[in-house]
């Protein structure tokens, strides 16, 4: 089964990364990706929602991510860790259209960022340099909520180095919501995987760069 299909809408104007507020309210229109468990015939009693909007300039891909979660923390303390084995971390991955490589990119509460690259399914992890993309983190303890901000270079998504609408990617968007003291971490993901395991691209969804807005999509998500 594949995942969803995505129309990314086209900003006429870049927002600023260091300006929450402004990044956010220009995303705010772009069509609504959330995060479940399909692999479960229902949802954990611990899962909390993710929710991720997406949006383009020529220049780059711009994510905002709004993560709920009880207990927001990271051991994470450097760049390209394994975050996945040291607490919370958003997940994104990215396959060019047609392409067999793919990109696996990482954000923790801290803003810590892993970023590496595959060139098939299954072949080995290269780490890339950090910075390769840029990103920011918003923690609020109290609400019990994190939110991501990502900006990541068109030259990922195309040779060229510039983005054109029609042009189309693999993605998917997950999470490891983990807490103190151990146990597994919920697991959870915007594509319709039937176990859960995250690299299978051939279950991701398909962004495409357009101007034209879709509806909300997701998997088993539960109301923020």
């Amino acid at each position: 089964m594949s995942g969803p299909e995505v129309q990314c809408p086209l900003l006429h104007r870049q927002p600023d990364i260091d300006d929450p507020r402004g990044f956010v309210e220009a995303l705010a229109s772009a069509p609504l990706i959330e995060l479940g468990q399909p692999w479960r015939p229902e949802l954990e009693s611990a899962f909390r929602p993710a929710r991720v909007r997406c949006a383009w300039m020529p220049q780059a891909l711009l994510v905002h991510a709004d993560l709920r979660d009880d207990e927001i923390f990271s051991q994470s303390s450097g760049p390209n860790q394994r975050t996945w084995e040291l607490g919370d971390v958003f997940e994104m991955f990215f396959q060019p259209g047609g392409e067999t490589r793919y990109f696996e990119l990482h954000v923790t509460p801290s803003n810590w960022r892993a970023q590496f690259f595959f060139s098939e399914a299954g072949a080995a992890m290269q780490p890339l340099e950090d910075g390769f993309f840029a990103s920011r983190t918003k923690v609020n303890h109290a609400t019990g909520r994190w939110e991501v901000l990502a900006c990541i270079p068109a030259t990922l998504f195309s040779r060229s180095g510039t983005l054109r609408a029609g042009t189309e990617t693999g993605f998917s968007f997950c999470r490891y919501d983990a807490t103190r003291g151990g146990g597994l971490p919920v697991l959870s993901s915007s594509s319709p995987h039937p176990v859960p395991k995250f690299h299978r691209p051939a279950e991701w969804g398909q962004l495409r760069f357009g101007q034209v807005e879709t509806s909300k999509i997701g998997w088993q998500a539960a109301p923020i």
